[in-house]
This record gives C-alpha cells, sequence and structure tokens, in this order.
C-alpha cells in the first residue's frame, strides 16, 4: 500500500516537475522570440547568463522578490567592455555595443566611448550605468529607448551608428539631460538674444537663411524630431546631442568636435558648429548632402 501510493506521488510529482518545464522553456522560447525584435533585446536561452537565479533564496526579508536587478551574474560592464579597439561585437545572435573600450576605440557610436573619460565621477549622485539606463530589462518590451525609460522615446539603430549607414531617430526634448544638468541648461543660461550665454537647446532649427544649408538629417550633428515616425525638416530640433556624446569623445565638455578649430571666416569648414551655421565660416550657404540616411 505504501509503496503505491509512494509511486503514485512519485508520479504526481514528475508530472508536476515536467509541467513546469514545459512552462519555463516555453517562456524561454517566448523571450528569445521577442528579443528578435529589438537589437537591445538578448537573444539566450538561459537567465543565468545574466540572473543568480537563487539569490533571492538567501534574502532575509519576509517578502523579498525573485530575479532582483542588482544580483547579476554579470555587470554591465563585463558585456559591454573590450580589451581592445572594438565598438561592436557579436556574440552568438546578438550584437554587443562596446561603450567602454580598453585601447582607442576604432569608430564612435552613437553615444561616444567612456575610453576618453578621466575615470573620476565629478557628481557625487551621478551613480552607475543605471542612473541614466534606469530600466534596463533586456528581455523587456517595453523599457522605453535604450533602456532610459518607458517615457524615453525615439527609434535606434540596430548598428548604433556604427560605420556609415543607419542612424538613430530622437525625439525632442532635453528634459532627461537637465534633470541633472539644470543649472547649466537652465532658461537663465539660454536667454535669446546677444547675451545667451549656452546654446539654446529644444528650439527648432529654421529653414530658411544660413540654416537652409541642414538638410534631412546629419550623422555628425544630429537634430530630433516631435514625432520620430515622421523626421521632417521643418520640424528638426537642436538637442544636447547635437553637440555632444554622454558617453565621452575625445574632446573637451564631451563634445562631438573640438571647439577650438570652430574658427569663423576661415571658409573650409561644414562640420561642427557651421554644419547649421553655414554661412559662418564660408560667407555662403553651404548645401551638404544628408548623411546616414
Amino acid at each position: 500500500m505504501n509503496k503505491d501510493l509512494n509511486n503514485i506521488r512519485n508520479h504526481d510529482y514528475c508530472r508536476k516537475a515536467g509541467f513546469m518545464l514545459f512552462i519555463f522553456w516555453a517562456a524561454i522560447s517566448f523571450i528569445a522570440m521577442v528579443s528578435s525584435i529589438g537589437s537591445a533585446r538578448l537573444n539566450t536561452e538561459s537567465c543565468i547568463d545574466c540572473h543568480v537565479v537563487h539569490a533571492w533564496q538567501d534574502k532575509k526579508e519576509k517578502d523579498s522578490k525573485p530575479m532582483y536587478a542588482s544580483i547579476l551574474e554579470k555587470t554591465c560592464e563585463e558585456c559591454h567592455t573590450s580589451h581592445d579597439s572594438r565598438t561592436l561585437v557579436k556574440f552568438g545572435q546578438n550584437i554587443i555595443p562596446i561603450v567602454k573600450s580598453a585601447i582607442k576605440p576604432e569608430a564612435p557610436l552613437a553615444g561616444g566611448n567612456f575610453y576618453y573619460t578621466s575615470g573620476q565621477i565629478h557628481l557625487k549622485k551621478a551613480g552607475y550605468c543605471t542612473s541614466c539606463h534606469v530600466d534596463v530589462r533586456h528581455h523587456a518590451t517595453n523599457a522605453g529607448y535604450r533602456f532610459l525609460g518607458e517615457d524615453i522615446e525615439g527609434i535606434g539603430d540596430p548598428m548604433y551608428e556604427f560605420g556609415d549607414d543607419g542612424h538613430n531617430i530622437y525625439k525632442s526634448g532635453d528634459q532627461y539631460c537637465i534633470a541633472c544638468h539644470a543649472n547649466f541648461c537652465g532658461s537663465k543660461n539660454q536667454e535669446f538674444g546677444a547675451g545667451w550665454i549656452r546654446h539654446p537647446t529644444n528650439i527648432t532649427l529654421p529653414m530658411l537663411g544660413e540654416y537652409s544649408g541642414y538638410k534631412v538629417y546629419r550623422k555628425d550633428v544630429p537634430v530630433c524630431y516631435p514625432n520620430p515616425e515622421k523626421p521632417e525638416r521643418s520640424t528638426a530640433r537642436v538637442m544636447c546631442m547635437s553637440c555632444h556624446r554622454p558617453h565621452g569623445t575625445p574632446y573637451h565638455f564631451l563634445l562631438r568636435w573640438d571647439y577650438n578649430t570652430m574658427l569663423a571666416g576661415n571658409g573650409n569648414n561644414s562640420t561642427g558648429c557651421f554644419a547649421c551655421h553655414t554661412t559662418k565660416d564660408t560667407g555662403t550657404i553651404v548645401q551638404e548632402a544628408e548623411i546616414g540616411e
């Protein structure tokens, strides 16, 4: 009797275990399928590639939840750092952007590279990658543009702007950067007229005069749009990233170009500041071809 009862229990346990395994692999398959939709979502069949699955069991809190985002097998740097100059790495089915190279990067990605930074955190609350990428969920579908939060919108280039083809499409607004840099970009520093201190942001780039030389888009001097789905030149706006790269550049203040070389009147420069202010250097409107279309 007891033997038969044990067999029934064992059989029932196996059925439940089999069902749980089925659910587990079905979920993983779904994650892998969904992951293929966006380049920032990992194609993986193993949660433990990133998570320490049972670390939550060691938590003392009574109502502690499983799969804490902070309890990871690998940190951000373990995947997004390289020992050489590469800035884009293919790993299995995934294309991984490198944001911190050990030697001079071969090609900058859209956000730049921490290779050029001092390694010092100048703001006490600057924290870690998650200070900006606040909602990192590589298996989710609604974590917002580049995991910057669900309210941050944009269309990301699957190759992260590596090479000459493809580019991101940013939605207008500078509120995200201002969250930390409010004193730098505040209204007092962006007064219009001859007295402004900082370059105004989130303003429409005019289509007349010197600004008419800027066409739809330039990857080296990007603009943003109120509606990324319809990036029309008439709605293009100047943003923080028009001039800066957040992760680092070879130039001061995270600028995309050497500001010291922006000398008006030399007549041979159509980059940097002169991408928009086309008459300031040559004296005539320079019609630039679209870059990255």
